[in-house]
């Protein structure tokens, strides 16, 4: 079986060096915008951080500039173009274009598989748009960004990681040459600054590329009903849903904090059901704790909040976060002379 991935692995090598090199020798034509264009991406599957990352990212921009983020949507029943409203359907647009938009109501958030169509489509009906994000388009190389922000966990970031299907790579990591800024994403909280630049060091970057080191901050829990914020969350026993990649940086966290944990993880990026609410329900109910609570992701609320009648009077919450990155100011300036030059 080794050996059949690995054979596998090589012809998806090829495949993908062979598109890359069309790309590289402009045999295959590339898009250049006026606009400024940042793409936020990864060259693995799925749980480096996009999301908050591109939050973070809009964030910083939206005050001094008109901002869209144009995202493909994942497993959105939808197809072709469409803009994200605060109230849009999560089965019409996706679990994490509404995360973005519920994070950032002043910007434009679209969904397109095509990029390219896309960016074309939020100009044409946004002429004042000043910077376009592009969320998961690092393998979109139909577009050229003018800044590339590479993502990468921690805990197995691309240098350890192998090409599929014997790794989670969807490029070789020497396709990594293509970014501008490389962040090792979801470090420890308590990473000391020698051991930050321990890891960026073994990136190898190039010297026109800048690395950092970002981490997760957890919040206080909120209802996903109101917003409201719990008070004395700590009395809580909790039944934490998940649908999410990687849950194990929450698990830590609420451990560290000697939360009691009973876990029910669902399949990353995990479309819920009525059946889905009574199994939580089911779980949840087992405890005979008089104080107990359901918590789950900032990403798993966009789709639980269509069953709160399923919930009734039981409490859920979810837990919003943040990401904070190594030389902030540095980071933030880069980010902002690109734009200012561009």
């Amino acid at each position: 079986m080794r050996l059949l991935l690995f054979l596998l692995s090589i012809i998806y090598r090829i495949i993908i060096q062979f598109r890359n090199f069309l790309f590289d020798y402009q045999i295959l034509k590339t898009e250049i915008y006026k606009t400024p264009v940042i793409c936020i991406g990864n060259i693995s599957i799925g749980g480096s951080g996009k999301t908050p990352h591109t939050i973070y990212i809009a964030k910083l921009l939206s005050p001094q500039y008109n901002v869209a983020i144009l995202s493909r949507g994942y497993k959105r029943k939808s197809s072709g173009f469409n803009y994200v409203e605060i109230n849009s359907y999560v089965s019409y647009v996706g679990d994490e274009p509404l995360q973005l938009k519920r994070n950032n109501p002043n910007c434009i958030v679209a969904v397109s598989k095509n990029r390219k169509k896309g960016i074309e489509k939020i100009l044409n009906d946004h002429p004042k748009i000043n910077i376009i994000l592009l969320d998961d388009g690092f393998q979109h190389r139909k577009i050229k960004a003018g800044l590339n922000i590479l993502l990468t966990p921690f805990y197995n970031p691309f240098t350890k990681d192998k090409l599929l299907p014997l790794g989670t790579l969807r490029e070789p990591a020497s396709e990594s040459i293509r970014a501008d800024i490389i962040i090792i994403s979801k470090s420890p909280s308590n990473l000391l600054p020698p051991d930050k630049m321990a890891v960026i060091e073994k990136l190898n970057l190039r010297t026109n590329q800048k690395g950092y080191v970002s981490s997760i901050i957890y919040h206080k829990y909120k209802c996903i009903k109101d917003d409201t914020v719990l008070k004395n969350e700590g009395d809580y026993n909790i039944t934490l849903v998940s649908g999410i990649e990687n849950i194990t940086p929450l698990i830590n966290y609420l451990e560290e904090k000697e939360r009691k944990v009973k876990l029910i993880k669902f399949a990353d990026h995990h479309n819920y059901t009525a059946k889905d609410v009574k199994k939580i329900l089911s779980l949840h109910n087992k405890d005979k704790s008089t104080k107990k609570l359901i918590l789950t992701t900032e990403k798993d609320a966009t789709k639980l909040r269509a069953f709160m009648s399923d919930f009734k009077e039981d409490k859920v919450y979810y837990i919003p976060i943040e990401v904070t990155i190594n030389e902030e100011e540095t980071f933030k300036q880069q980010i902002l002379e690109y734009v200012r030059n561009n």
